[in-house]
């Protein structure tokens, strides 16, 4: 099943796509599909149980920070376009093995590159565009913007080829040979787990390992239903007139949107360890009028359900093999009883958000995705997921 929504009736709002799914979901369909479609990944925020993270950090290599310190690196280097089109890099580590390569740069006023999975792909300024003598099509979000995309695996790009030579052209003698900052991180197809793998001697590149980091949040936090029907707010029915059907499912409708945007509002401020959330914290209402209870009876609970919980973080340059790992191992590891919120953050300033989906940024370049890992139902060998992807209004991604 799966609900889609506006955050804002306005045009130029952000959007959030939910996808009611389990963990038994074909490969080819959501949540995995998020996970392995999302190319370009800083940062990963996971919220778990105190008491579930005792347990699975012992068992995950993953979720305990060893893979990071140890197998996932990835480099940081300033030099020319034209450097990754050299034949030693181009056979070995694009056409061979694998590559995620993305230039730092604001995609909105500035030239940006990338290259994932075989494919260059370039957003480009009209001036440069005009100058670099390669085919291209004009940016579906502004006229004074152009994308050009190449696959570097193509049989025919070799030298000789129009293709290849127009595009070793442009790198040598246009805009496009100035060096700029990339972060790269390079893995072998055999073991695509680790990405500890020597660039060429010419990037004179700086290597850093994945972020890790864990906090145990020292309050314990009130945690609601993660359902979107229990959570959602109630809207008391007009007594002085009967209501159609179309407007009870309007009703019912509102009901779930409701109910899944404050399940994705309450995951969000675990994930600022806000105080809002923790139990018997009070916080002045003039900063914010936020309760994890919609409900006034709920409200006035005496016992509302807590648990202590840690955030896990890493951060870096992650790409979709990694975060796909860490989804799988939480779902491995995590207890039958136990909940999980995972969150994963993109590059606002990527030229593609999912898949080949074309990214900018205007107003807001979020490209971010939360799965909320449900308690396994007694008697179901499969658990319940929530999967949100998060928009910005200038993404071709639906």
């Amino acid at each position: 099943m799966s609900t889609s929504f506006s955050l804002s009736k306005r045009e130029a709002a952000s959007k959030v796509y939910v996808t009611q799914c389990t963990s038994t979901s074909d490969a080819n369909r959501r949540p995995h599909t998020i996970i392995t479609n999302h190319h370009f990944n800083q940062k990963v925020d996971i919220i778990i149980p105190t008491d579930a993270y005792k347990g699975a950090v012992s068992l995950s290599p993953i979720l305990n920070g060893r893979k990071c310190a140890e197998d996932w690196r990835y480099y940081h280097t300033t030099t020319p376009l034209g450097s990754f089109f050299k034949p030693e890099f181009l056979n070995q580590y694009i056409k061979k093995d694998n590559c995620l390569v993305l230039s730092l740069a604001e995609i909105d006023v500035e030239d940006v590159y990338c290259i994932y999975d075989g494919i260059l792909r370039l957003s480009l300024r009209k001036e440069t565009y005009e100058r670099i003598g390669l085919q291209g099509k004009t940016s579906r979000f502004s006229k004074s913007r152009f994308y050009v995309e190449m696959n570097l695996r193509s049989p025919n790009f070799l030298p000789g080829h129009k293709g290849f030579d127009k595009l070793i052209k442009a790198a040598s003698n246009s805009p496009l040979r100035h060096p700029v900052p990339f972060l790269i991180c390079v893995f072998s197809s055999a073991d695509p787990s680790s990405s500890v793998r020597p660039l060429p001697d010419y990037f004179n590149a700086t290597a850093y390992p994945q972020l890790y980091n864990f906090a145990h949040i020292p309050n314990p936090v009130i945690v609601p239903q993660l359902s979107p029907c229990n959570s959602a707010i109630k809207l008391a029915e007009p007594s002085y007139q009967s209501i159609s059907k179309r407007n009870k499912e309007d009703y019912a409708a509102e009901v779930i949107r409701e109910g899944l945007l404050h399940i994705l509002e309450w995951t969000s401020l675990l994930g600022l360890q806000s105080e809002r959330i923790q139990y018997r914290r009070t916080i002045d209402p003039l900063l914010s009028t936020y309760s994890v209870f919609h409900d006034e009876d709920a409200e006035g609970t005496t016992n509302p359900q807590t648990q202590k919980v840690t955030k896990i973080c890493m951060e870096g340059f992650l790409t979709s093999k990694m975060t796909k790992q860490i989804f799988d191992d939480l779902l491995k590891y995590l207890p039958a009883t136990s909940w999980a919120a995972m969150t994963v953050y993109g590059f606002q300033d990527a030229p593609v958000s999912w898949a080949t989906d074309e990214h900018s940024y205007l107003i807001g370049g979020e490209n971010d995705y939360t799965i909320v890992i449900k308690p396994e139902e007694i008697g179901n060998a499969e658990r319940s997921l929530l999967a949100f992807e998060v928009v910005g209004s200038n993404d071709s991604h639906s």
